[in-house]
């Protein structure tokens, strides 16, 4: 599990589609759970942790978009 010192959605989402499952942290905010390359929302999450995962995966799918387009080319 990495803790992350403070919000970085690109960074996160890097982390994620490298790790692919697991967990990680962020320090003053909580701990965040992903698998298959995003983050996974919980029922017991606040608004504001909603849309960092919400950020976060949107960032995770540019990403894999991105890389897609690239292949291609």
């Amino acid at each position: 599990m990495r803790v992350f010192k403070y919000y970085a959605p690109k960074q996160i989402a890097k982390y994620v589609v490298a790790f692919f499952k697991g967990q990680f942290s962020i320090e003053g905010i909580g701990c965040f759970v992903f698998d298959s390359g995003r983050v996974v929302f919980s029922v017991d999450m606040d608004q504001e942790a909603l849309k960092m995962c919400k950020e976060i995966n949107n960032h995770v799918n540019d990403m894999q978009n991105r890389v897609c387009v690239k292949q291609y080319s």
